[in-house]
């Protein structure tokens, strides 16, 4: 893991109000969000991957997720469920 590569986040995530529970890898960025609504004018934080991996280290088994696949969990140290981003 490159310890300074940067990651959008939710709001929610950022102000760490929920968990990660969605992550995406896709054109070449890592998404890691809280699964859950938000509003529209509502944009993404950017944080260092390696802030995420110190508030959450479980998100460490999900960082070889490859380009164009998302992973989804119900809670925090539930199961990875991963999928190709289908566009």
């Amino acid at each position: 893991m490159e310890r300074e590569r940067l990651a959008f986040v939710c709001r929610h995530v950022f102000e760490g109000g929920r968990p990660i529970r969605l992550v995406a890898h896709e054109d070449g960025d890592w998404q890691f969000l809280c699964g859950e609504e938000h509003e529209l004018d509502d944009g993404p934080r950017v944080v260092g991957l390696n802030h995420l991996v110190e508030r959450d280290p479980s998100v460490i088994g999900i960082l070889d997720l490859r380009q164009g696949w998302e992973a989804e969990r119900h809670e925090v140290g539930g199961r990875w469920v991963r999928r190709q981003i289908v566009g």
